[in-house]
């Protein structure tokens, strides 16, 4: 019997207008070989980057999609969460990865929150605290550095030091995920970032350096993270990992800009992913 593909399932909110949440990680993954069984947390007529943008709660949905799948025998082989639009959603995630886990399911969660310093509008403290709950569940977690100071209370620095970052990376470990990679690292250079990973088994610890690009596209966290969950999917090291999805955020960018996109659509991955057999090289 021809083995199956590997299955996703992903729990994003779903923009339909602007290359953001599940219709940026949906394209990925499908680019990689991966199947993904979507579960939208919220359905958003675009991206939050526009004006009037009209959004619906899909709570109900999330507690009834799963009982059809119980029936289709469906299971996977990662289960991804992204934004979630209240507390008793990250209860709801927490419940599907008790009932979906087994020993070789990945668990990734990267737990949207904020973003340069501060919250963003649509979430309080209470989120803050919510989206603890399925942190202690998670083989990875990919916060940005914003999200990694508010969910181990730590003072935003736009100049952290290495001790600094190594204190987040441990209180986070506290919480319970095997893998911690921390994005969007400020510094005292301002045309570089950084990225940190670290293993709260073996207490590894790596920065890696981001070229800064002075822009915006919304999504790029979701693409970075995405692509990182391919490549660990398709037998890729975790550290290696890393800096491929890396190389392919900036590459987006840089091909974003070079046909003048609109930056509030998110990158333009329909020219991206047509590159060089899905994936854009330099």
């Amino acid at each position: 019997m021809k083995q199956r593909s590997k299955r996703v399932l992903a729990i994003h909110d779903l923009s339909s207008f602007g290359h953001t949440s599940l219709m940026a990680i949906i394209p990925i993954l499908y680019s990689r070989g991966i199947q993904v069984c979507a579960l939208p947390t919220a359905l958003l007529s675009s991206n939050t980057c526009y004006e009037d943008y009209v959004m619906q709660d899909t709570t109900d949905l999330m507690q009834s999609m799963p009982l059809h799948w119980v029936k289709l025998g469906l299971e996977f082989d990662a289960i991804y969460s992204g934004f979630l639009g209240s507390p008793v959603q990250a209860n709801i995630v927490n419940d599907l990865i008790s009932k979906y886990r087994t020993e070789s399911t990945l668990i990734i969660v990267d737990p949207v929150l904020a973003d340069d310093g501060k919250l963003y509008s649509c979430y309080d403290e209470q989120m803050v605290d919510a989206m603890k709950t399925p942190l202690h569940r998670a083989d990875i977690i990919t916060p940005n550095f914003t999200e990694a100071c508010l969910l181990t209370n730590t003072v935003y620095r736009l100049d952290p030091d290495e001790p600094c970052i190594r204190d987040i990376c441990t209180k986070l470990a506290e919480q319970g995920p095997r893998h911690i990679v921390i994005t969007s690292i400020p510094g005292s250079d301002p045309r570089q970032t950084h990225i940190a990973y670290y293993n709260t088994i073996t207490q590894y610890f790596q920065l890696y350096p981001c070229d800064y690009m002075p822009c915006f596209y919304p999504g790029t966290g979701d693409v970075f993270t995405t692509v990182l969950l391919a490549d660990v999917l398709n037998g890729i090291p975790l550290e290696l990992a890393i800096p491929n999805a890396r190389d392919f955020v900036f590459n987006a960018i840089k091909l974003s800009l070079d046909v003048d996109s609109p930056h509030q659509e998110g990158l333009c991955l329909d020219i991206v992913l047509n590159q060089s057999g899905g994936f854009y090289v330099r």
